[in-house]
């Protein structure tokens, strides 16, 4: 449910961020029919989370995310159980940079993460030290404020796509990258013509179907993220290239008794889907407080 324009102006409150959870559908978001959450990760303006990640590990699965407390963001884990219930949440990386998009993947039989460390103007690369609670730092793979670097492997080597940001605005510029392997990681950088600023950042796991890989991305306004998810064909040779394939907004979330006005990251493992959502409270005392103020 979305308010309108004048509602939300008046009586809604700051818009935050959780998670939604399901089990998967046959072709997951790209089925057309509406997301129906199973879960929904409370969440208020001063604590909520963001950025899912889910990962298999034999017959387990488990949800990395952004944690948010007040400004502050931190890397959590949880175990996804039958149901869609969820373990109590383990702290995993935290310290004075603020963390986002947890990039869990594996790779030459290794579980390696790469999180949003864009405070701190570097790329990072993490590896399990013991999988899912203890990570090391490996390597910083690149100098840059990026932001939601994603992985995928393609052809017998592995691309990673990154975007940097723009000061005072959410468009980004993206960068593709090629690598042989992740003990020695070597970025070789590859051309990505014919994009959209506003409609490229990372949301989420190159998903896999087939042959076909179709990559996640954020549709974003100049001054706000997350206004919806576009997906995209990714058919990379010697240069990056992909085609829209079709959007989604917050008009297929059906998140009962939650005010949604946007999506942000969508992830799926072999049993589960998560999407995280943008939504708003109720403060019916808004505009009290806004004379009161002035």
């Amino acid at each position: 449910m979305k308010p309108g324009g004048l509602l939300s102006k008046l009586f809604m409150g700051q818009y935050f961020f959780t998670i939604a959870l399901r089990e998967k559908q046959r072709h997951g978001v790209a089925d057309g029919k509406p997301f129906c959450p199973q879960m929904i990760m409370p969440a208020t303006k001063d604590d909520w989370s963001a950025d899912p990640m889910l990962a298999d590990d034999g017959d387990r699965t488990w949800l990395f995310y952004e944690a948010v407390k007040g400004e502050k963001g931190r890397i959590e884990v949880v175990e996804v159980l039958d149901g869609c219930r969820l373990s109590q949440p383990t702290v995993i990386l935290e310290d004075e940079c603020h963390y986002s998009y947890p990039f869990v993947f594996r790779a030459e039989g290794n579980w390696y993460m790469i999180p949003e460390s864009s405070a701190a103007a570097e790329v990072r690369l993490y590896r399990a030290a013991s999988f899912p609670y203890r990570w090391e730092l490996q390597t910083v793979l690149l100098k840059a404020h990026a932001v939601d670097t994603t992985v995928f492997a393609r052809d017998g080597r592995y691309w990673l796509l990154t975007f940097l940001t723009e000061k005072g605005s959410e468009r980004v510029v993206p960068r593709a990258y090629t690598l042989a392997d992740w003990n020695t990681p070597i970025l070789k950088e590859v051309s990505w013509p014919g994009y959209d600023t506003l409609r490229v950042r990372g949301a989420g796991p190159v998903i896999r179907e087939g042959d076909k890989l179709l990559r996640p991305a954020q549709i974003s306004q100049e001054k706000r993220y997350g206004d919806g998810l576009a997906f995209y064909h990714v058919n990379p040779a010697d240069s990056y290239q992909e085609q829209l394939a079709f959007e989604i907004s917050e008009k297929d979330i059906q998140a009962k008794g939650r005010f949604v006005d946007g999506l942000h990251t969508y992830s799926a493992s072999n049993r589960y889907e998560a999407i995280d959502i943008r939504c708003r409270a109720a403060d019916p005392f808004k505009m009290v407080k806004r004379l009161a103020h002035k």
